[in-house]
């Protein structure tokens, strides 16, 4: 059963309607880019969480979506109860309004409901001009906030007089976020290495709408991420920490990859950067495919991007319950046009799963911690020859390449000079340098047998001694 663990750090939201700066002063605070910033309202939807510090006192951030109300459409009803969730978990709240539009209608609307919390609230009047700052705040003493703060998130200004106050405000206060939402920290580049953490680090990958956000909800057992059938809901990626008796897991979510050449939004185009980004920190990638839609040229361009990376892959065929007329054999052959598409990831199991409904979902984190042992085995370099002489030269008898000017290419020995994912050196000698696809493939399928490399790529380079010119 999955468990959240309580973090000691004081809990900040930062709220507001849409395209007031959110995200810029958030990324401000933590010192990285971490939330996508554009002028595109509505960017972000999820909760983002990261780390700030000012004067020795650390707190937790987290930018929520912006705050619609009134709006019936499922995007915006559903950034409300994201934003809900984070301000019941926050000690203080920073409200970003626009002090080059001032008030409007939608601002009073906010202030009511902010109100109503009963939550410390400090009113962060941003993109005020640097000559007027206090005349650009001033009308929104009248929400009645005590703390109102002319700032620009954009070049700094004024947001050290705003951190002051907060600061003095949350020392000693109780925490309350959990770890499991700690997206973004400061601490995220000591915490890479799971060998130092023991963390696995899980990508959730797929085009969009395939259910990404479904399925991660459906891991960590509560809401976490916006669920909608609107294709791109999920635009930032977002890591979850979960705890089970067995392992500790980093869910990384990420948006929706499109190609490039139609992804128009900005929004959009930074979400293929973003999901790419993450696979390059994750361990094991869960590639989510469509058993409905069925499978899509771009499905393997993005198990690619996973191979590319070094990743372990699990192949996840989501919304088998939503698929008619199933018989026997239909798992089968859908594993079968899998592999045809596929024809690279030969190694990665295939699983059937409703992320809606939860079938098979528990099969996942098991499978992706065998797939993490296996990316992690170092085989000693007597034992690898001893195989090579075993199964390849004695057992099969395949040459490692074709006879060039009457001289052959002979595998001297095998070492391993990696792992995360394996890779092994093939040193050779004589006739030309190249070892033959047929052969690598022998090669590599044998040693996935042998060592049980389960759902791992394999690095196999060859490194040749050639004649030395006089």
């Amino acid at each position: 059963m999955v468990k959240s663990k309580e973090q000691a750090l004081s809990l900040v939201a930062i709220v507001g309607r849409p395209n007031v700066g959110k995200s810029t002063l958030f990324n401000r605070l933590i010192g990285q880019r971490r939330a996508i910033v554009g002028d595109e309202p509505g960017i972000t939807r999820d909760r983002i969480y990261g780390e700030a510090d000012w004067n020795g006192t650390p707190f937790a951030l987290v930018d929520t979506g912006g705050i619609v109300p009134d709006d019936d459409a499922v995007i915006p009803a559903n950034i409300l109860k994201q934003a809900g969730f984070a301000i019941d978990d926050a000690v203080a709240l920073i409200w970003v309004v626009d002090a080059r539009k001032g008030i409007t209608p939608l601002d009073q609307e906010l202030a009511r409901l902010l109100r109503s919390t009963g939550k410390r609230v400090l009113v962060a009047a941003n993109k005020a001009d640097a000559v007027s700052f206090e005349s650009d705040a001033g009308e929104f003493h009248g929400f009645g906030f005590a703390d109102v703060f002319p700032i620009s998130a954009e070049h700094g200004n004024g947001i050290g007089e705003m951190l002051d106050e907060l600061v003095s405000g949350i020392r000693g206060t109780s925490p309350t976020v959990r770890e499991g939402s700690e997206a973004g920290s400061r601490k995220d580049a000591k915490a890479q290495s799971n060998s130092e953490t023991g963390e696995l680090k899980l990508a959730i990958v797929g085009r969009p709408n395939v259910g990404k956000s479904s399925l991660l909800n459906r891991l960590l057992g509560e809401e976490r991420a916006i669920v909608s059938p609107v294709a791109g809901t999920t635009r930032d990626a977002v890591d979850t920490v979960l705890e089970t008796p067995e392992q500790t897991f980093r869910i990384i979510d990420t948006a929706g990859i499109r190609r490039k050449g139609k992804t128009l939004a900005m929004a959009e185009k930074l979400s293929v950067v973003m999901a790419r980004k993450s696979l390059e920190r994750a361990d094991v990638a869960i590639i989510l495919l469509d058993a409905e839609q069925g499978i899509a040229a771009l499905d393997a361009a993005i198990a690619g991007y996973a191979f590319e990376e070094g990743c372990s892959i699990i192949l996840a065929l989501n919304k088998w319950d939503a698929l008619e007329n199933k018989k026997t054999g239909t798992p089968a052959a859908f594993e079968r046009k899998v592999r045809e598409q596929m024809k690279f990831l030969s190694w990665a199991p295939v699983v059937t799963i409703s992320a809606l409904k939860g079938q098979r979902v528990g099969n996942l984190l098991p499978l992706a911690v065998k797939a993490n042992k296996a990316r992690k085995v170092r085989i000693p370099t007597s034992r690898l020859n001893e195989f090579f002489t075993r199964e390849i030269r004695q057992r099969s008898g395949i040459l490692p390449a074709k006879t060039h000017g009457g001289s052959r290419l002979h595998v001297q020995y095998l070492t391993q000079i990696g792992v995360r994912p394996p890779t092994m050196v093939v040193f050779t000698s004589g006739g030309k340098a190249g070892l033959h696809f047929s052969f690598l493939r022998h090669l590599e399928n044998r040693l996935r047998k042998e060592f049980d490399f389960f759902a791992t790529p394999i690095r196999i380079i060859e490194r040749h001694k050639g004649k030395r010119k006089r």
